[in-house]
């Protein structure tokens, strides 16, 4: 059977439109409802537990009313956790509470219709049919019907031999004992109506005989919303799949699990702290690791299963636990991040669910075909919308895409000016020297060394950046940041240490962490293992564009970008295939420089700054790189 990990029991009743399954209430430590102190109490009590039975009212459970056929098929449905049936009994209506138990029990073959067609859902069990579809059970969990010897006194009562056997059956397997005359005899009354403390205790000893030890219930609805609220349908079911088949509107509709939404038809999915730490780990259909997110970070709601969903953050489509993420239908947004134009600027605003608010950074250059007091939005910051979904552009920032092994253009004194014209009291106004020896010593842009250390320590103020000489988090892990912190002297061996570490771990091709030598965002580039803000690039880039534009835009628009077409991409020494290459490019869709186009073996070529460690210079073949449209 089935294994169901959740403890989520069901909010709906086979008689009334509110009933309880919470344990019941106690009072000096002793329990006080209506099965307390009844002969089956304990197994009684077991099914309740399990989702099997449910009350009508809070500690009311009314263990000495008849139970109809109707009401044993949906308790042994719910037991066995059965898949959904397909045949539908004429007088059984398909939006019945009990609809599904009826027809998963009759597809399975422990309960069966009269003559005529008819179930009779609301007609009242007798112990012997009650008996009969205990047996059933038993050969659908492949257990031996085999017989005991029975000597009840009331056996010429049974209906027939059939009915006989099927007793015996069940004492065999010690789901029942009869019922003791008060002498050494017994009986079983078997056109008595079955009780529900009756009919509990038989599906517990069924459970026993089969060695089952079923989780509690797991129970999914098909529900709406109405009214800026999530409405559950009247209808219950025990598996993801049946409540999926169940949609007759999935443009509309959601499936829910104890009100927590597991499909519907577009939205966000919103990350939560998972299990082990603060981060959402987004992997490939193989389960194997594609990034990483914090809390809170949007994502576009693509499509779900009863265990995954599948998301798209930047350009990255992958898939998420359902542990991880809450997610928020299109109807039932309080907010969502944006884009706007403020002057030549493009301002990204970043919506908090947690606390409903939203802060913002400059991003870069706002693209011509973007309109002030318009919000626009993209998953990737180059694509954009407009509230109604439609596609107004595509542009890139220049200082997001612009590759790392560049150098720019102001010198030391140039930036310890913007530095001190924009936080008078950081240390890092004193460090332009450090930056442009990180630059010329291990080819990695000063601007952006000084953009990674602004963000990640706030100016040089941050207790980490004060205490430890850290300008750059390193090994400042989302868990425990101050603690795990690495510590250096002074900045300077922590600036060269940070521009080293990523000229060979996240720049030069063959690095563990390498996906393209930009800041970038979670698709491509730096991002994508160095933070777990899904805008950690698009920050830095903006660090970047905003001390370029204090300095004279000495920087801005020097180079022309492209972008790689094609994965295992041989990156060359000379604008021919007779060398070796310097290196393979992994992926398509990686920024290089485009230096000048020049002729070579097949045609043309683009010379560009290699992102290799060893080499200045490298050649790709023309063909294989696309410019990019830069944002102006």
């Amino acid at each position: 059977m089935r294994k169901i990990g959740s403890a989520l029991i069901l909010t709906a009743t086979l008689l009334v439109s509110s009933v309880f399954t919470s344990l019941p209430a106690k009072a000096d430590g002793v329990i006080v409802d209506d099965i307390t102190g009844i002969a089956l109490e304990a197994e009684m009590r077991k099914m309740i537990e399990l989702g099997v039975v449910q009350g009508f009212s809070e500690d009311v459970y009314k263990p000495k009313n008849n139970v109809t056929r109707g009401e044993f098929a949906t308790f042994v449905s719910r037991a066995l956790q059965l898949p959904a049936g397909d045949k539908g009994f004429p007088d059984v209506d398909p939006s019945s509470k009990l609809e599904y138990g009826i027809s998963s029990a009759n597809k399975a073959g422990i309960v069966t219709g009269y003559s005529d067609g008819r179930f009779g859902p609301n007609d009242k069990i007798t112990r012997e049919q009650m008996a009969v579809m205990m047996e059933r059970a038993l050969i659908y969990l492949k257990l031996t019907p085999t017989q005991a010897s029975i000597q009840f006194t009331d056996e010429n009562k049974f209906n027939s031999s059939y009915t006989k056997r099927a007793i015996a059956t069940i004492v065999h397997y010690e789901i029942t004992n009869g019922i003791p005359n008060g002498d050494s005899t017994s009986r079983f009354d078997p056109q008595q109506y079955a009780k529900r403390d009756e009919a509990a205790a038989m599906i517990s000893r069924l459970l026993n005989a089969a060695k089952l030890e079923p989780d509690p219930i797991t129970y999914y609805n098909v529900s709406t919303i109405q009214n800026g609220q999530i409405v559950q349908g009247s209808k219950t079911y025990y598996s993801y799949d049946s409540a999926v088949a169940a949609m007759t509107d999935p443009t509309k509709q959601l499936v829910t699990l104890n009100g927590e939404i597991l499909k519907m038809p577009a939205g966000l999915a919103v990350a939560k702290p998972s299990t082990t730490s603060a981060i959402t780990i987004i992997t490939d259909e193989r389960g194997i690791g594609l990034t990483y997110v914090s809390t809170q970070t949007e994502m576009k709601y693509i499509e779900s299963t009863e265990n995954k969903v599948k998301v798209q953050l930047a350009n990255t489509i992958g898939y998420v636990s359902h542990d991880n993420v809450t997610l928020i239908p299109d109807a039932l947004k309080l907010g969502q991040s944006f884009y706007e134009v403020q002057g030549q600027d493009l301002i990204h605003h970043i919506y908090l669910p947690a606390g409903k608010y939203y802060v913002n950074y400059v991003y870069g250059r706002a693209p011509s075909f973007l309109k002030s007091g318009t919000k626009y939005y993209s998953w990737n910051g180059d694509t954009f919308h407009d509230a109604t979904g439609k596609q107004v552009g595509t542009a890139y920032q220049y200082f997001n895409y612009l590759p790392v092994r560049t150098k720019t253009n102001y010198t030391a004194e140039d930036l310890n000016r913007f530095v001190a014209n924009s936080k008078s009291t950081s240390p890092l106004k004193d460090l332009g020297a450090v930056f442009k020896k990180a630059e010329e010593t291990y080819r990695i842009n000063a601007l952006y060394l000084l953009a990674n250390a602004i963000h990640e320590s706030n100016w040089g103020l941050s207790t980490i950046a004060k205490d430890k000489k850290n300008l750059f988090g390193i090994q400042a892990y989302d868990s425990d940041p101050y603690n795990s912190a690495k510590s250096f002297k002074t900045f300077e061996e922590c600036i060269m240490f940070q521009a080293e570490k990523l000229s060979s771990s996240y720049v030069h091709p063959t690095g563990s962490y390498s996906n393209g030598a930009v800041s970038g965002n979670k698709s491509v580039g730096m991002n994508v293992k160095y933070a777990s803000d899904p805008y950690w690039g698009q920050k830095l880039s903006g660090h970047m564009y905003r001390a370029d534009v204090f300095l004279g835009l000495k920087d801005f628009g020097k180079y022309r970008i492209g972008t790689t077409t094609e994965a295992g991409l041989n990156v060359r020494k000379s604008a021919s295939t007779s060398l070796s290459a310097q290196f393979t490019y992994r992926n398509a869709g990686l920024p290089v420089v485009i230096q000048e186009e020049v002729q070579g073996d097949l045609g043309t070529w683009v010379k560009t700054f290699s992102d290799s460690k060893d080499y200045e210079t490298a050649y790709i073949f023309g063909e294989y790189v696309k410019e990019l449209m830069i944002a102006k």
